[in-house]
């Protein structure tokens, strides 16, 4: 049985929200964003909530146009994406240092690099 590589599994966490960027660059945030999700996913889901707050108090700081609607919505997304991984991928635990997304001419992949477990 072949083993699914971490990249297969990010897509499938989060493939539909990276994909609502509109363009690459847009894409390429949401990949960051999501494999952040993933690495606090990975930690106990204490200190996974604790990294989300202290991401969210670092979002609002360098977005100030967003209003509190906005944050709690971004934050639900964020939180979703976490307890999606959880379940999915419970014993999975190897942590995303790098994610690019890379365009070729009819498609865009992911390369993705973890750390060693």
């Amino acid at each position: 049985m072949k083993r699914q590589k971490i990249s297969e599994m990010v897509v499938d966490l989060a493939g539909d929200y990276i994909g609502q960027g509109a363009s690459l660059e847009e894409r390429q945030c949401r990949l960051k964003l999501a494999c952040t999700c993933w690495n606090y996913a990975c930690a106990p889901e204490k200190t996974g909530k604790a990294q989300l707050d202290i991401y969210m108090t670092e979002y609002r700081k360098w977005n100030p146009e967003a209003t509190d609607e906005d944050c709690q919505k971004k934050k639900r997304m964020l939180e979703s994406l976490m307890r999606e991984k959880r379940k999915k991928y419970p014993n999975v635990n190897s942590q995303i240092v790098s994610c690019d997304l890379m365009s070729g001419v009819n498609e865009e992949r992911l390369v993705i690099a973890v750390a060693p477990q």
